[in-house]
């Protein structure tokens, strides 16, 4: 045997196996430190931009969200999240319980993906663009190495849209309802009859339009919601209502209004802007029933506002002025005096008070609460009968 102790030819083998697994190993631990998509060699997103859009809500008012990113942005983003929900995706066991926060209060998630090569650097309010319903930034967090970036967020002008209507309908005695839409102020509607159309507009979900269908014919109605901000929602199609020559001369005589045409002084001829029209029974109107206000081309005011003399009044869906009671519209409430005039930098009954806007502020005595809650109940507080049922008096 020589000496040397070069060990046996199977010892030899096993060495260079080892040797080559260590290369292998070191080898591939050094592609993985090059790869593009690794936190060391990944390019840095410094700043994030997302438009916000609200394209309706759900059953329970919450927005349904659409979100996009820049077309030239290194990331991408999913959907938008109520947070409650978010956190509760794990353990969901397929209930639907009403939320008890509202839209507004509520914080949404939504999560961004760095494409491959890039990852997030950011978690502070001004490297973070939000755009739309009045996003405003909560907090973000960093996640798998910086590949995604989750972003808390809330939207404070979710008033500005409002969802659609989903149906409108008409009903045998002229009358139209409709579904109310969320974040709906009012509603626009336009009447159609032979090609051609007029708008009205009011805050309640029923019209009167009796006093608008004087003439025989087949008449259309388009129902969209309005936002405070003015956006206008999906509208609503009620179909065709058919008004014979019978009930269009009843329509005429409980709202047809009476004009005189009239001669001005001086003018001579018999041409255009010789003559006016006076609208004699417009305006303030009384009945058994109350006061209500007439326009000149016989509608009436139906659960809307109207300025008169530097005062705001407000008529029911029966189109009767609401005195003594406290109304609403949109988000706010008013108070309606005794006269029917809007409280203004005032206390009112209720223990709140009107600033100069009319608008309530501060806490309604518990008193007040429990009558509100009754007055609710009430289906027949804004009944649809409107002025003209029953006998007119200056």
């Amino acid at each position: 045997m020589k000496g040397g102790g070069g060990g046996t030819p199977l010892d030899k083998n096993m060495k260079r196996k080892v040797t080559a697994l260590m290369a292998a190993m070191l080898a591939a631990a050094g592609a993985s430190a090059m790869t593009p998509g690794s936190a060391l060699a990944a390019e840095k997103i410094s700043r994030v931009s997302v438009d916000f859009k609200i394209e309706g809500y759900d059953e329970y008012g919450y927005p349904e969200i659409e979100a996009e990113v820049p077309s030239s942005a290194h990331y991408s983003c999913g959907t938008a999240d109520l947070e409650s929900e978010f956190a509760d995706d794990d353990d969901d066991d397929g209930s639907s319980a009403k939320k008890t926060k509202s839209a507004a209060e509520e914080n949404y998630i939504i999560e961004f993906t760095a494409e491959d090569g890039y990852a997030f650097y950011l978690t502070k309010a001004d490297q973070v663009k939000l755009n739309g319903a009045g996003a405003k930034y909560v907090k973000a967090s960093r996640l798998d190495n910086g590949t995604t970036l989750r972003l808390t967020f809330q939207l404070t002008q979710l008033e500005d849209v409002c969802s659609p209507v989903e149906a409108a309908a008409w009903h045998s005695d002229g009358t139209a309802s409709w579904d109310p839409a969320y974040n709906a102020v009012r509603y626009r509607l336009v009447l159609s009859r032979n090609g051609s159309s007029k708008i009205y507009y009011t805050g309640g979900t029923t019209y009167d339009f009796k006093p608008l269908m004087t003439k025989e014919g087949s008449y259309s109605l388009k129902v969209s919601p309005l936002s405070r901000s003015g956006y206008r929602g999906e509208q609503a199609e009620a179909g065709a209502f058919s008004v014979t020559k019978e009930m269009a001369d009843a329509y005429s005589d409980a709202y047809g209004v009476e004009t005189e045409t009239r001669k001005l002084d001086g003018a001579e001829g018999g041409g255009p802007g010789t003559v006016e029209v006076i609208h004699k029974n417009v305006g303030w109107r009384q009945d058994d029933t109350g006061w209500w206000y007439q326009n000149e081309d016989g509608s009436y005011l139906q659960y809307d506002w109207t300025e008169l003399n530097g005062d705001w009044y407000f008529f029911g869906s029966d189109g009767y002025m609401v005195t003594d009671k406290v109304i609403r519209w949109g988000n706010d409430s008013y108070y309606m005096t005794a006269d029917g005039k809007m409280a203004v930098n005032q206390a009112v009954p209720d223990g709140r008070k009107a600033g100069a806007d009319g608008i309530l502020t501060g806490k309604m005595s518990s008193e007040y609460m429990e009558q509100e809650d009754e007055a609710e109940k009430d289906d027949d507080y804004y009944a649809n009968f409107g002025p003209g049922v029953t006998s007119k008096k200056n």
